[in-house]
């Protein structure tokens, strides 16, 4: 069980923060419309959640744009 990180994703949700990770993109990662794959990417991620009919809402980190350097 997670309770400890399902927390912090609710707390990181309410209050809209947000991470940015560099890596290469061995896979097809589609953000808006605009898909990158093969090069090394900035993206930056928010939490989002999804709602579940038996577990409630699950927390995860969704991209959200990619960061052109």
């Amino acid at each position: 069980m997670r309770f400890t990180k399902e927390k912090q994703l609710r707390e990181d949700h309410i209050n809209s923060t947000k991470k940015t990770k560099t890596k290469f993109l061995w896979l097809p990662i589609t953000i808006y419309g605009e898909t990158r794959w093969l090069e090394t990417a900035t993206i930056e991620y928010r939490v989002d959640y999804e709602d579940g009919i038996l577990s409630g809402r699950n927390y995860y980190w969704k991209p959200c744009n990619f960061i052109n350097k």
